[in-house]
């Protein structure tokens, strides 16, 4: 009876070592798990540009109207100049001048980027990316607008490019960090 009493359960000694190896190997994932959410927010901030590209494109198409996607200004209009941390908002641009004025219609705003992440344009696309009636990438004088927004962090290995063909239409790629400043 004595012996059975015993073997049915874990001594003290027994569960403070099960208790530190779980310590001990939650520490070694713990850095691995920030770096996934750290890639896994960059990856997000990604997607959303290019879902509003692709809004401003749709809605050019459909509505028969040019749309711009622009860098924000805190004061809710199109930035003079890049980057585009601060966020981004998609309108109707029709008087299509790269710049919302207040009676256009805003169809999606987002907020700035959390910190630690840049996004920023080459020249072509340093301030605005808009789309013409057909779903073509265009300037303010109408000529083809194609270029690459690159999303950098710090201390990070792989960084994310937008590229947008000379039909406007938008890819997103996976890239080494080394294209970041």
């Amino acid at each position: 009876m004595d012996a059975r009493r015993r073997s049915s359960g874990f001594t003290l000694l027994e569960a403070l070592v099960v208790l530190a190896l779980v310590a001990v190997l939650a520490g070694m994932a713990a850095p691995a798990m920030g770096r996934l959410r750290q890639q896994q927010r960059m990856q997000a901030q990604a997607e959303a540009l290019f879902s509003s590209l692709m809004l401003a494109r749709s809605e050019a198409l459909r509505q028969q109207q040019r749309v711009t996607v622009c860098a924000r200004a805190p004061d809710d209009r199109c930035a003079s100049a890049g980057p585009w941390t601060s966020g981004w908002m998609v309108f109707v641009d029709t008087d299509a001048n790269g710049q919302r004025e207040s009676q256009e219609q805003v169809l999606q705003k987002h907020e700035a980027l959390p910190a630690g992440l840049t996004l920023e344009g080459n020249s072509l696309v340093s301030r605005y990316v808009s789309y013409g009636l057909e779903g073509r990438s265009q300037t303010i004088s109408g000529a083809f607008q194609a270029g690459t927004l690159t999303l950098c962090q710090v201390d990070a290995t792989q960084a994310w490019q937008l590229v947008i063909n000379a039909l406007g239409r938008p890819r997103l790629e996976k890239v080494a960090s080394d294209v970041c400043n």
